[in-house]
């Protein structure tokens, strides 16, 4: 594994506030009898079927792919020989995919307040451009019109939307428009199942094919294909989960800022704050993970707020007590 996304074993006895794990949805969606579905290998076209349904697009626009990350190596294995323009801060695994296919990357740092700067980005060579909207570690969100502006330069643009459900962004209709769209969607984050490992590549028919072409033939288990496909067709409350979560990183935040700390935009559930340096490690001790980030500063932080529940036991571990 890289280390540049290492994980520690046991995180199932901690307060998770360190890897952007969005609230898990009701658990009879997830008591499907599957026996049926593990004594075959999978078939695609239901959970293709009901991703078109659910965003509105046509079937053969979508890769089923094991979650986002294998979407990020789809995409830059076919698509990036010519290099990778790529704001930063970014999702660590953009370069890792990028360096073991020898992809030279171009990076367009942010601003103060980690906002693209598109003119910087426009800039960078690259036959493929990567954005993150909302973007991780930073939570911030693109306009629509940056993502156009970026669009109309006539490269590929590689979208990540991952966490797109949390400020309510859809770039899905921007797919008739711009052929040199890629966007990148998952079940992870919004739906909360980071587990199944289930995630898309939406594109145009004709650059999906070629995608689909180079995914290995049963990337995605048949687990995930049957719940995949359930979550997306009877999953009612996500929107309702979603916006809980954003509600209590908000919660979060504006505690930390009534305390005295540096807190950044966000327009998802998780972002970026200044505290004491080993912060990090006081809260792994009281039961509770964040993300430490120090190539972006001293006691540089990504806190992940799934709900209420996370918001208390955050509050009492470190804000308690506090002016």
């Amino acid at each position: 594994m890289s280390a540049a996304y290492a994980t520690r074993e046991g995180r199932g006895a901690f307060v998770r506030m360190d890897f952007n794990e969005g609230p898990p949805p009701p658990a009879p969606l997830l008591a499907a009898d599957l026996a049926g579905a593990l004594a075959m290998y999978p078939e695609y076209g239901p959970l293709k079927e009901a991703a078109a349904r659910a965003w509105g697009v046509d079937p053969a626009r979508i890769v089923p792919v094991n979650g986002a990350d294998e979407g990020i190596f789809l995409a830059l294995r076919l698509l990036g020989g010519g290099g990778l323009a790529l704001p930063v801060p970014a999702f660590s695994m953009y370069r890792v995919y990028a360096d073991q296919l020898g992809i030279p990357v171009a990076e367009a740092p942010m601003g103060p307040d980690f906002e693209v700067d598109v003119d910087a980005l426009l800039a960078a060579p690259g036959s493929v451009v990567a954005l993150t909207t909302p973007n991780n570690p930073t939570g911030r969100a693109l306009p629509a019109g940056a993502v156009e502006r970026v669009l109309a330069q006539g490269r590929t643009v590689l979208l990540d939307e991952t966490y797109g459900a949390f400020c309510g962004q859809d770039f899905a209709p921007l797919l008739e428009r711009w052929p040199n769209l890629v966007l990148l969607r998952t079940l992870s984050k919004a739906y909360g199942v980071p587990g199944l490992r289930c995630g898309f590549i939406l594109a145009s028919p004709a650059r999906a094919g070629e995608l689909d072409a180079l995914r290995s033939p049963f990337n995605v288990n048949a687990a995930a294909v049957v719940l995949g496909a359930r979550l997306l067709a009877e999953d009612r409350t996500f929107p309702d989960r979603v916006a809980g979560a954003v509600a209590a990183r908000a919660r979060v935040q504006d505690g930390l800022r009534a305390a005295g700390y540096a807190t950044f935009p966000s327009d998802a559930h998780f972002f970026l704050a200044r505290l004491e340096p080993g912060a990090a490690g006081r809260l792994a001790a009281a039961g509770i993970l964040i993300k430490d980030y120090p190539a972006l500063g001293e006691g540089m932080v990504r806190i992940s707020v799934p709900g209420p529940a996370e918001a208390e036991a955050f509050e009492a571990a470190f804000l308690k007590g506090r002016p």
